[in-house]
C-alpha cells in the first residue's frame, strides 16, 4: 500500500477535493481506454452550465441557437474567440451566478505575452487539474510519494507551497524537493547539482531554461552528474538543442510539458507517443487561422483553449498567444488518445545576465507582473547589465508604490546598483518575424 498516496488524498479531501477520486478515474480510462466521446459531453456540459448561469455565454448561446447537443465539437466553433482584453472588459459577466456556492480563487498570468490578467477558478478545477498533474508524472515513471526535485522559477509557487503547514505537509507527502531556481549563479549551481546528486529524484520537473543552464554548466565545469531516471521541462520552449544536452548530461528521458495557468498542465509527452498527449478530460485544444478557423492537422496556427473543469468562470475558445499544430492524424477515428501537439512553437524568452555571471530566469520577472491591474502589456528590456527598462501600455495610473516595489525585486536579482526605469507607451511592437517578444537580454 502506498502510505504517501493515501494520506495525501485524505488530507486534500478533508478539504473537500476529490483529488484521488479523479486521480484514480483518469488513470484506469488511460489504461483501460478512454472513451472517444470524453471531450463532447463535456463540452456539451460546459454548454449547459454556461447557458444557465454564464451571462456572458448565455447571450451568445442565445445568439448563435443552442444546438449544442448535437455535436458539440463542431458547436463550439461557432463561438467568438476569447482574449485577455475581452476577459478584463467582462469579468463580472465572465463569472458564474452560482459562484457563492463554489469555492474559488483567484489566480493571476504575468502573460509570457507580456499581457497580464486575472481570472477565477474554482476547488473542482483545482482537483482534476491535480489529477491530469499527477498522472502526467505517472506516465513519465514516479509513483506518488517518490522522491521529486522541482526547479521553479516563480516566487509565488514557492511561496504557496511553502509558507503555510498545509502546503508544507503536502510537500512533504509527495515527497518534493522545491527549488528557487531564479538566479542560476555558479555556486548555486554546484550546489544543485549536489542536491540532485544526493537525493536520487524519481523525477525532476523544471523551467526548461535552468536546467539547460545547467546541464551546459555541468558538462563545462566536469562536474559528476549521476544518471537520472526521468526530467519533465516545462514553461519554455524545449528546443531539439536543448533536448539533446539535457539527456546527454542527466542520461535520461526529456519529457516536455505545456501548460498555463489559465489551464493548468494541457498536454505533455509520453512513452511510446510522439508529440505531447493533450489530457482529454482537462482542456480541449483547436489549432486555427487568423479568422478563427480550423486548420488542418500538421498545420501551424494559433492555439485557442477551452477550459473543460473550471465552471467558476469558463474560459471557451481562449487565445492565449501560443502557436503549434497538432500532429498528423490528431483527431482521426483511429486516434487512440485524442488530441495530441506534435509541437507548441512558443515564443523566444531570455535569460537576464548580471555583472558577476548570475543568469536570472525570465519567469523572475514576468511572476513580479502578477495581480497589477493597471498593466495591460508589457516588454522589459535589459540594455546592458545594469540597465532594466519596463515598457507598459498601462490601463490606468500606477501607484507609486507599486513601482518602486518594483525597482526594489528588479536590483534584488540583477544588483543594488541596477538602473531601473519604466517607459509608458501607447504600444508595443512585434519583431520583424511578426513575433513578439517581451522579455529581451541585449547583452551577450
Amino acid at each position: 500500500m502506498n502510505i504517501r498516496k493515501w494520506l495525501l488524498f485524505s488530507l486534500v479531501g478533508l478539504r473537500g477535493q476529490s483529488l484521488g477520486k479523479y486521480y484514480e478515474r483518469y488513470l484506469y480510462e488511460f489504461q483501460t481506454g478512454i472513451p472517444p466521446d470524453t471531450s463532447q459531453r463535456s463540452l456539451l456540459n460546459l454548454f449547459q452550465h454556461c447557458e444557465q448561469y454564464v451571462p456572458y455565454y448565455s447571450r451568445i448561446i442565445k445568439e448563435i441557437g443552442a444546438s449544442f447537443y448535437d455535436d458539440p465539437i463542431k458547436y463550439l466553433n461557432q463561438f467568438p474567440v476569447l482574449t485577455k482584453d475581452i476577459v478584463r472588459r467582462n469579468f463580472d459577466e465572465l463569472k458564474s451566478l452560482d459562484l457563492s456556492r463554489r469555492k474559488w480563487f483567484l489566480n493571476s498570468t504575468g502573460g509570457s505575452t507580456g499581457e497580464p490578467a486575472q481570472f477565477i477558478q474554482d476547488w473542482e478545477y483545482a482537483s482534476k487539474a491535480g489529477a491530469i498533474k499527477l498522472l502526467f508524472s505517472k506516465l513519465a515513471g514516479k509513483e506518488i510519494g517518490e522522491c521529486e526535485v522541482q526547479l521553479w522559477g516563480s516566487f509565488h509557487d514557492i511561496s504557496d507551497n511553502t509558507e503555510n503547514l498545509r502546503a508544507r505537509l503536502i510537500n512533504h507527502l509527495e515527497n518534493r524537493i522545491l527549488i528557487n531556481s531564479c538566479m542560476m549563479t555558479p555556486g548555486r549551481m554546484r550546489e544543485l547539482i549536489d542536491i540532485i546528486n544526493s537525493s536520487k529524484p524519481k523525477l525532476i520537473v523544471t523551467y526548461v531554461d535552468p536546467i539547460y543552464e545547467l546541464a551546459k554548466f555541468a558538462e563545462s565545469e566536469g562536474l559528476r552528474v549521476l544518471p537520472q531516471s526521468a526530467i519533465m521541462t516545462s514553461a519554455g520552449k524545449l528546443y531539439p538543442f536543448m533536448r539533446e544536452k539535457i539527456e546527454a548530461v542527466f542520461q535520461c528521458k526529456v519529457f516536455d510539458r505545456y501548460g498555463a495557468r489559465e489551464f493548468s498542465d494541457m498536454a505533455c509527452e509520453i512513452p511510446g507517443l510522439d508529440g505531447l498527449w493533450v489530457a482529454p478530460w482537462g482542456n480541449y485544444i483547436e489549432i486555427v487561422d487568423p479568422e478563427g478557423n480550423r486548420v488542418p492537422d500538421g498545420i501551424e496556427g494559433e492555439i485557442l483553449v477551452t477550459s473543460l473543469t473550471n465552471y467558476a468562470m469558463p474560459l471557451i475558445r481562449y487565445k492565449n498567444g501560443d502557436r503549434g499544430a497538432f500532429s498528423q492524424n490528431s483527431h482521426g477515428q483511429s486516434q487512440k488518445y485524442g488530441q495530441v501537439l506534435r509541437e507548441v512553437i512558443g515564443r523566444s524568452m531570455d535569460f537576464f545576465k548580471t555583472q558577476d555571471g548570475a543568469l536570472i530566469n525570465p519567469g523572475f520577472f514576468m511572476a513580479q507582473l502578477y495581480f497589477r491591474g493597471w498593466i495591460k502589456q508589457y516588454q522589459i528590456i535589459q540594455n546592458s547589465y545594469l540597465n532594466v527598462i519596463y515598457r507598459i501600455v498601462k490601463l490606468s495610473e500606477p501607484p507609486q508604490s507599486e513601482l518602486d516595489e518594483l525597482i526594489a525585486i528588479t536590483r534584488k536579482g540583477m544588483g543594488k546598483d541596477c538602473d531601473v526605469s519604466f517607459e509608458f507607451v501607447d504600444a508595443i511592437s512585434p519583431t520583424a518575424s511578426g513575433k513578439y517578444r517581451f522579455l529581451m537580454s541585449e547583452v551577450h
